[in-house]
């Protein structure tokens, strides 16, 4: 099973948003998830996001017990009607009973609407 909702106030050029999953996966295994994110359209041109992604597992495969938190700056340009790039920059910690790390990662992405 998966249970979703999601939440947007958006006053303006400021859009806030709060996003909650569950998911049920068989037996003792679940997983559940948060995000919080804050969008700012400074100029017909040019906005920025951040965002908070936090998710919470359990019996999940081998790892028994997952915890990821991450963070993610977005600048976003529009550059006509419908094409717009995104350069997107994540850091992510992870904790695991197989062990800790953490990631960077790092996007440039083009986006066509129509």
């Amino acid at each position: 099973g998966h249970f979703n909702t999601w939440l947007e106030w958006n006053p303006g050029d400021l859009t806030l948003a709060f996003e909650f999953d569950n998911f049920d996966l068989g037996g003792n295994s679940d997983l559940w998830d948060i995000m919080l994110l804050a969008n700012y359209q400074f100029t017909d041109f040019f906005a920025a996001t951040i965002r908070y992604t936090h998710e919470d597992g359990e019996n999940i495969a081998i790892l028994n017990n997952y915890n990821s938190d991450r963070i993610t700056l977005a600048l976003l340009f529009t550059i006509t009607q419908n094409f717009a790039m995104n350069i997107e920059y994540s850091h992510t910690e992870i904790d695991t009973n197989a062990g800790d790390g953490d990631t960077d990662e790092f996007y440039v992405e083009g986006l066509v609407s129509f």
